[in-house]
């Protein structure tokens, strides 16, 4: 009795299966790629309202802080704190608010709060803030430390200030901030040292003349 032999074709687990009949997109991969698509859409969305809101902080901040400006050059410098501080805490981060931070310390140190200046400056510098802003902080810091005799500290900082300072005109100016404070403090080897770098490295800036001058009355009389 002759047996018939089954002539069926066994699908390997490597085979890759067709979908002539479009059968792939069931309901249920429907519903999973409408899903993906809608977190794409949802992610990209987030990132353009994170960036048109960030721009739009960055513009509000801009305008507070012109206020703010504007109410210091006429004079009313205690309301001029008030709108530097409500800057710097209504727009924390921004480059506004930096900018707020160093309006309070020039704000106090005009009209003669120079310890409060120098303690907002401190607190300010503490946050390590970017060295665009950092530099002149230090100069103000420098000049508040002058103002109330503490020289050696002065020139600590408008030494910082030249070490942050982001051009050669800045730097050269700081460092004879610092030569100035470092003469004021007895510290005479310090001040020839900020004279000399002016000379040696920032000679193309308009503090050549000045450094050339302080370097010359400080040589008198030696060698």
């Amino acid at each position: 009795m002759a047996t018939s032999t089954d002539d069926t074709s066994t699908t390997t687990p490597d085979a890759v299966p067709h979908y002539a009949d479009g059968s792939f997109l069931t309901p249920q991969r429907i519903k999973v790629l409408g899903i993906a698509g809608a977190a794409v859409l949802v992610v990209a969305l987030g990132i353009w309202f994170a960036i048109t809101a960030g721009k739009r902080k960055e513009a509000f901040a801009a305008q507070a802080l012109e206020s703010a400006r504007i109410t210091a050059e006429q004079g009313n410098l205690p309301e001029a704190v008030s709108q530097f501080e409500k800057v710097v805490t209504t727009y924390s981060g921004t480059s506004a608010a930096y900018s707020a931070s160093l309006g309070v310390a020039q704000a106090r140190l005009v009209s003669g709060q120079t310890e409060l200046a120098i303690a907002s400056l401190l607190d300010f510098l503490k946050t390590n803030p970017p060295a665009l802003y950092a530099s002149p902080a230090n100069g103000l810091l420098g000049s508040g430390y002058e103002n109330t005799g503490k020289y050696a500290e002065a020139a600590a900082a408008y030494r910082k200030a030249a070490d942050e300072a982001t051009s050669d005109y800045l730097k050269a100016s700081a460092l004879l901030d610092a030569g100035r404070a470092f003469r004021l403090s007895k510290n005479k080897d310090e001040a020839m040292k900020c004279y000399r770098e002016i000379l040696d490295k920032y000679a193309e800036t308009a503090a050549k003349t000045e450094a050339e001058v302080r370097l010359a009355e400080m040589t008198i009389g030696q060698g």
